[in-house]
This record gives C-alpha cells, sequence and structure tokens, in this order.
C-alpha cells in the first residue's frame, strides 16, 4: 500500500495512489514509475490551462506512455478524452487501482507497452493514429530514444500532437537531439503558458512537429 495524493484539478478531486516496492525488469532497480514526479504534475495541469480550449480533449483519443501513476492521462480523461495509459507490466495494476479510484473505467483502459517492440493497433486497442501522445519526464536515457521514436512512428501521424514534459538534466539534450534524427520538431512552451501553481525553471515542456 502506498501514499494516496489528492489532487484538485479539472474541477474534480483525483485521487492518486503512489506505490513502493516495484521493481523495473530493465534495471533491477525500484521502478521510478512507483512515484508522481513534477514533470508530471507540469503537464497535467498545463492541459487544463486557457491554452486549450474546453473541447480541445473531448471525445479524442490520447494515449500516454511511460506513464507511470497516470496523472496527465487521467487528467486527459476527466477532460472528455479516450485515454490510454500504458507502462512496463509490473506497474500496470498500480495504473488499474488509479483509474478505478476516480472511476473512470469507462474513460481510461491500461496496456502494456514496451518502447521499440512490434505491436498492432488493436494491441492497444486503437483502430488508428491517436490524436494527442502526452509524455512526462522521459528524456533522460539517449540509449532508449531508437525504440521510443519507434512507438510514436507507430501510434502517431502527422495530426498528432505530443505534449511533452521534461527536467532539465544530464542527457536531456542528447535525447531531443536523437529525436530530431529521426525527425521530430518540437516547439517550446512559454513559461508563462504553463499553470502559474505548476511551473519551475528546471522543468520545461514542449509540443511537436512530427515529420
Amino acid at each position: 500500500m502506498g501514499i494516496t495524493r489528492e489532487l484538485e484539478i479539472a474541477n474534480r478531486t483525483l485521487l492518486i495512489e503512489e506505490h513502493e516496492n516495484i521493481t523495473d525488469p530493465l534495471t533491477g532497480k525500484e521502478a521510478a514509475g512507483c512515484w508522481t514526479w513534477d514533470c508530471s504534475m507540469v503537464l497535467a495541469y498545463y492541459l487544463t490551462t486557457p491554452n486549450w480550449p474546453p473541447s480541445s480533449f473531448y471525445a479524442k483519443t490520447v494515449i500516454e506512455l511511460g506513464a507511470g501513476t497516470g496523472v496527465p492521462g487521467l487528467t486527459a480523461a476527466l477532460l472528455g478524452a479516450n485515454v490510454i495509459l500504458t507502462d512496463l507490466p509490473p506497474l500496470l495494476p498500480g495504473l488499474q487501482k488509479n483509474v478505478d479510484k476516480n472511476d473512470l473505467r469507462d474513460k481510461v483502459i491500461v496496456k502494456e507497452l514496451i518502447w521499440g517492440e512490434d505491436c498492432s493497433f488493436s494491441d492497444l486497442g486503437l483502430s488508428q493514429p491517436v490524436d494527442y501522445v502526452l509524455m512526462s519526464d522521459l528524456l533522460y536515457d539517449v540509449n532508449s530514444m531508437p525504440a521510443l521514436c519507434k512507438t510514436l512512428k507507430h501510434i502517431s501521424d502527422g495530426h498528432t500532437q505530443i505534449l511533452l514534459a521534461y527536467e532539465l538534466r544530464y542527457g536531456t539534450t542528447e535525447c531531443f537531439k536523437a529525436l530530431k534524427e529521426r525527425g521530430f520538431r518540437w516547439a517550446k512552451v512559454a513559461q508563462e503558458d504553463l499553470d502559474p501553481e505548476w511551473q519551475s525553471e528546471d522543468i520545461a515542456g514542449a509540443v511537436n512537429g512530427y515529420p
């Protein structure tokens, strides 16, 4: 049993349980997705700012990669989107618990997704490329970028918007270079466009330009 946080967002109280003692099968260490990181909060609250009209996410298809505890994706669901939360297998029960806690089973499904692996749209509960991809705090290991790009190109097309929150840390610049080399272009979100209570000099947002 982890700690449950209450977030006031999108005119609702979102209940988020953080989990302990979940091991990342790729590193053998405790999975980073057990906790709610500041990047995910910045991204989630950005979705509720005036930059996005009320209808922006209504009835749209949204997928969150590396969802962890699922805060941005669950926020999109509160805004009316149909959401797929994805992560590695050990984190899926915790994600499902957060879906259930917030009574969002009719708007959100939880799926395993390992970046770079081949999977069909039906495997992810999709019939076509998604409208939005949400990513928070995923740009820290340049070696994971080829797999991430493969997945992004599989689930996206020229109409998809990829919304990203990232912390400025060692490796971030190299990750952006790797994305650029594979055809992705990004526009940085102005700091004043982020939620005034959820922004930091160390955290930034970006919206993609897909090739």
